[in-house]
């Protein structure tokens, strides 16, 4: 993971999809200091740390798309394919590297809350729900938008594959049909960071009068170690399509 040689764009990426990470985090790190207890800010802090990969996407997409311009006017092959598609991974990797620090730090906050929680003396029906049903829902999302930009890059790796399998339709219908899956994973994951935003704004503002109860406060906790292990994969998996992309590009063979 090194940042020299890179282009200047793609470091510009990579900042921005590490800095509004951070300080999302950092926001709600300062509200937990107001808090009784700081598990209704679990979701909060997952949906922050998740923010990076997914807008990472986004960048990844638009990289992508420039590869295949500078193709157009300037030509390259396998190789240049494979090398302007793991430019497009950077800001995967890096901000993958962040959401897995920071999902380790809720996870290690939410077990020593629960740990030290006391038992409530009222019901907090309402603000469980909502903490629950934003975890589903950001993990849902999350999970769809590295889904689809994963099966953006393995249809490119089979276009370019001169041993990969046959696409029906022609030139023509594969490059339209290459292209809207870009557009589509760029909306999707615009939707997906709009969402995770609104899960942190929610959990800043919400301050229920009573700490969640011992069910729900195991419930964030176990999402939490989720969140670690989820985030955990998704870095592996980018850090493997990164060796082979790298593999691909030196040789101008490709590497599954």
């Amino acid at each position: 993971m090194e940042v020299s040689g890179l282009p200047a764009s793609v470091i510009v990426y990579i900042v921005v999809s590490i800095l509004p990470v951070l300080a999302a985090f950092g926001l709600l790190a300062i509200i937990a200091r107001l808090r009784a207890t700081s598990l209704w800010l679990v979701p909060g802090w997952l949906a922050a740390a998740a923010i990076g990969p997914t807008l990472a996407v986004f960048f990844g997409v638009r990289l992508i798309i420039n590869t295949f311009a500078d193709m157009a006017t300037k030509g390259g092959g396998i190789g240049s394919v494979s090398a302007g598609m793991r430019e497009a991974m950077q800001p995967s990797l890096f901000a993958g590297y962040v959401a897995c620090a920071l999902a380790v730090v809720t996870a290690i906050i939410a077990v020593s809350a629960v740990i030290n929680a006391e038992t409530p003396a009222i019901s907090s029906a309402g603000p469980a729900i909502t903490s629950i049903a934003m975890l589903i829902v950001a993990v849902l999302l999350v999970a769809f938008t590295v889904h689809i930009f994963d099966h953006v890059k393995t249809m490119i790796i089979d276009v370019i594959d001169p041993n990969g399998p046959k696409m029906a339709g022609g030139v023509a219908t594969t490059s339209q049909k290459l292209a809207n899956l870009l557009t589509h994973a760029a909306y999707v994951s615009v939707a997906t960071v709009t969402f995770l935003v609104v899960c942190v704004i929610v959990s800043a503002v919400m301050d229920p009068e009573a700490p969640p109860s011992k069910g729900v406060g195991l419930v964030l906790t176990f999402a939490s170690v989720l969140a670690v292990i989820g985030l955990a994969f998704n870095l592996i998996n980018v850090m493997s399509w990164c060796s082979r992309l790298r593999e691909t590009a030196l040789s101008g063979r490709i590497v599954r």
